[in-house]
């Protein structure tokens, strides 16, 4: 019987311009991705030497984009670096124990190293494939770049536009007009940004099976 793959992931505080303590927002956080997301992990997250950490069920590794999303829209303006990696875990999962032991931390870990010394993307991603590793990040960055660049008007358009209200909808429950709303999801792209969430999660759905592509393999000299 092949291993069980797990997506543990780290949240740490990127930048903070709130009257909230760092303590606080990660509490709140923390309690607010439990909330969001309990049918789906493998262990609660939970806030530790001023981290967040958890465990996803590694069929649940797309859901990495909805942390983000959630995150970015609910917590404004707090800012949060995040890492995910897929691998195996040695030890036994609790329900709020993340005893950080196997390959699965080790590829977190140096992804949030790098998601905190990295200037251009937010989160970062460790899989079992470097071809897939190499694709996913890159896609991340251009997600990481309309993501934080939405304004206040487009993070109120586009929780909206996520719960699949249309924009005739969105404008009557914001007071404002189709056409307004029409341009701000426009200046946001968010056409486009849900494209490459569709490509993003389509390449981890890959991430469950514990192989290399044919183009990671090395060939001898």
């Amino acid at each position: 019987m092949p291993p069980t793959l797990y997506a543990p992931v780290k949240l740490t505080l990127r930048k903070q311009r709130s009257a909230s303590s760092p303590e606080e927002i990660l509490a709140s956080t923390s309690s607010l991705l439990n909330s969001y997301f309990q049918p789906f992990l493998a262990a609660n997250f939970r806030v530790e030497d001023a981290e967040i950490k958890g465990v996803l069920n590694v069929q649940e590794a797309p859901r990495i984009l909805q942390i983000t999303q959630l995150v970015t829209l609910e917590m404004a303006p707090v800012k949060i670096n995040y890492a995910l990696a897929v691998g195996t875990i040695n030890t036994r999962l609790e329900e709020d124990e993340c005893a950080e032991k196997g390959p699965a931390w080790t590829g977190v870990n140096r992804a949030l190293k790098e998601a905190v010394n990295h200037r251009d993307s937010d989160i970062i991603l460790r899989l079992p494939s470097p071809f897939l590793t190499r694709t996913v990040n890159t896609l991340l960055a251009v997600e990481s770049d309309l993501r934080n660049n939405w304004s206040a008007a487009h993070h109120e358009a586009i929780k909206l536009a996520r719960h699949g209200r249309t924009q005739v909808e969105i404008a009557e429950l914001l007071g404002v007009t189709q056409a307004a709303i029409s341009q701000r999801l426009k200046h946001a792209r968010w056409e486009r940004y849900l494209q490459i969430c569709a490509t993003i999660s389509e390449l981890l759905t890959q991430a469950r099976w514990k192989m290399l592509l044919p183009w990671d393999l090395k060939k001898d000299a």
